[in-house]
């Protein structure tokens, strides 16, 4: 049968329990139960009272982020914009290259000299006037601005850029002082733009009846007749062509007439009354009267 046995372990750690069992052959089992082991059976929420379990405090939430924009990277400093050298110093530095280039045997074909620095020219090469540049030496005589492929003038063997050839050399509208630069019209010893060439008085540009002067200035053929014509006698309107001179004043053929019966009065007597022309008969004097006087 079995049996129990308490006993400590040899280092006082615990207790444990010795089981003894006799078997029928005279043979007997033992088992030793530690009581730690035997805790572990017995455990239970029954066996051991329970503690409320504290539940850990919920975490302080973090502040919600602040966004901000991305600093702006710092700009880089601006590079000074390099200063092109003299023309004297770039003289210098071709002379040099071309003289470095023969040193190291690199052997380049000429193409000419440059009527500018009297230096040869090894890269490209500008023709003009008959001569060879150097790119950067083919300029306007006058602003000095590289010409390049440009249009250019030419003046005096000079080249000249289109603006400083028209402004030096072209001749000048006397309505506006501005360069022409096509079509000119030459009147009165000057020229004109063709749209600045107009009667003084209308405005009007002139059509196939020309223009009449008056004081250095032009005028159309109304405007002119009607400022500058003698008047008209009879009607008070400009002669324009033929006119007889009578009694002061210029008439035009058809309107010197009798001032009472308007018979013309050409290559015929009359009498003068209030600066107009009388037929004897409108006077009331007879042929035989005018015989005796």
């Amino acid at each position: 049968m079995p049996g129990t046995v308490k006993a400590m372990n040899p280092d006082h750690s615990c207790w444990c329990t010795t089981m003894i069992v006799y078997h029928s052959n005279g043979q007997c089992t033992r088992t030793i139960i530690n009581a730690s082991s035997l805790q572990t059976q017995v455990d239970s929420a029954y066996a051991k009272p329970q503690k409320p379990a504290k539940s850990p405090s919920p975490p302080t939430p973090a502040p919600a982020p602040v966004y901000s924009p991305p600093a702006a990277a710092p700009s880089p400093p601006k590079e000074p914009t390099p200063t092109p050298p003299p023309v004297n110093q770039l003289d210098c530095m071709l002379g040099s290259l071309a003289s470095h280039m023969t040193e190291q045997g690199i052997t380049t074909t000429q193409k000419g000299c440059c009527c500018a620095c009297d230096k040869p020219i090894v890269g490209q090469v500008i023709t003009a006037l008959g001569r060879t540049w150097h790119p950067e030496h083919f300029t306007c005589s006058h602003c000095n601005q590289e010409l390049g492929t440009r249009n250019f003038f030419e003046r005096d063997g000079k080249p000249y850029c289109e603006p400083d050839y028209h402004n030096l050399f072209s001749p000048r509208c006397s309505y506006c002082n501005g360069p022409i630069l096509d079509k000119c019209v030459t009147a009165l010893d000057k020229t004109w733009h063709p749209d600045h060439f107009f009667c003084t008085q209308c405005g009007n540009t002139f059509g196939d009846d020309g223009f009449h002067e008056k004081d250095g200035k032009p005028y159309c053929r109304d405007d002119y007749f009607n400022m500058f014509a003698p008047k008209c006698g009879g009607c008070n309107s400009p002669i324009m062509e033929n006119y007889i001179s009578a009694l002061n004043a210029q008439w035009h053929p058809e309107c010197f007439v009798c001032r009472d019966c308007k018979q013309s009065m050409r290559k015929k007597q009359y009498y003068a009354v209030d600066n107009k022309p009388v037929c004897p008969d409108c006077m009331g004097v007879s042929d035989s009267d005018e015989d005796e006087d």
